[in-house]
C-alpha cells in the first residue's frame, strides 16, 4: 500500500476530503467511552483530525512516511509510521496493549489490508466488550454531469489497467465485505450507513483530486499520463466559467462491535 501513495502525499492532503461531522459523531456515539481511537492507514490523517476532537488520545498509523509528512499534527494525536504488516509484538509496542482501544477506523483503505490478520489485530486491541470498529469508503467527487461523463470515462476505461485488484471491494461500497462484527447499540445491522460530504473545489483541486490516486501514480510509474493535455483542455470546457464549485461525495460506513466471547 504505501508505495502507491509515497510520490504523492500533498496531492492528497490537499485534496483528499474532509469527512463530515455527523459520521463521527454517530461513530462516537457508539463507543461508550471515548479514552483513546486508533485510525489505521490515516494518510494525511483526515479522519484522525476529526477523531481528536472527539476523542482524549488519538494513534493515527500509516505505513507511508510521505503521507503523514503532510499529516496535520495536534496534542492528543500521535502520528506512528509502522511496517506494511505488523505482528502481535509491533502491534503492542507501536499501538496499544491488548484491550485498551475504544474505537479503531479505517477510511478507503481496508481493500489495501489482509483481512485475517487485521481483524484479529482489531479484536486484540479493542476493549471488550464494547470496543468499536468502523470502516468507511466514499465515491468519487460529483460536480456536474459534464465533468462527471469525463470522470467516470477517465476512472472506469483509461485509468482501469492501472487500479489495482483489491479496489474491487470499493466498487459496491463495502457492502459485501467480510465484517464479522456484531451491530452496535441502537441498530439491527453493520451497514452500510450512508453520510455525504461536501466541499469546495476549482479545476486545480479537482485534477489534483485525480493525482492522489494509486492508478495514477501507477500510470505514471509506466510512463502513462492520463491528464493529457487533450484531457485537461476536455476538463476545462466542462468545467465551465465558474472557477469554484461545490463537490460532493458520498461517504458507506460500516460499523460494529466485537463479539461476545
Amino acid at each position: 500500500m504505501a508505495e502507491h501513495f509515497a510520490k504523492q502525499g500533498k496531492e492528497y492532503a490537499d485534496s483528499r476530503p474532509s469527512y463530515p461531522p455527523q459520521l463521527f459523531q454517530f461513530i462516537a456515539s457508539k463507543t461508550p467511552s471515548h479514552d483513546l481511537a486508533w485510525d489505521v492507514a490515516t494518510g494525511t490523517g483526515q479522519a484522525a483530525k476529526s477523531l481528536s476532537t472527539l476523542y482524549k488520545n488519538v494513534i493515527a498509523t500509516d505505513a507511508s512516511e510521505k503521507q503523514l509528512e503532510f499529516a496535520t499534527k495536534l496534542p492528543n494525536v500521535r502520528y506512528q509510521h509502522t511496517p506494511s504488516t505488523m505482528s502481535m509484538t509491533e502491534l503492542e509496542q507501536m499501538v496499544s496493549p491488548q484491550g485498551t482501544i475504544d474505537l479503531v477506523t479505517i477510511a478507503q483503505a481496508l481493500h489495501w489490508l489482509d483481512l485475517s490478520t487485521f481483524y484479529k489485530q482489531v479484536n486484540w486491541v479493542l476493549k471488550k466488550p464494547n470496543g468499536v470498529l468502523a470502516i468507511w469508503c466514499y465515491t468519487s467527487p460529483r460536480v456536474n454531469d459534464a465533468v462527471g461523463a469525463l470522470h467516470d470515462k477517465l476512472y472506469s476505461f483509461d485509468a482501469k489497467p492501472y487500479w489495482d485488484s483489491r479496489r474491487e471491494l470499493l466498487e459496491d461500497n463495502y457492502r459485501n465485505i467480510d465484517f464479522p462484527f456484531d451491530p452496535v447499540e441502537g441498530v439491527d445491522h453493520t451497514g452500510p450507513f450512508e453520510f455525504e460530504a461536501e466541499t469546495v473545489m476549482d479545476l486545480d483541486d479537482f485534477l489534483n483530486y485525480i493525482r492522489s490516486r494509486s492508478a495514477y501514480q501507477s500510470s505514471k510509474n509506466k510512463g502513462v499520463e492520463l491528464l493529457t493535455d487533450d484531457v485537461i483542455e476536455k476538463f476545462k470546457l466542462a468545467w465551465g466559467e465558474d472557477g469554484k464549485k461545490i463537490a460532493k461525495f458520498q461517504v458507506y460506513l460500516r460499523i460494529g462491535r466485537v463479539r461476545d466471547a
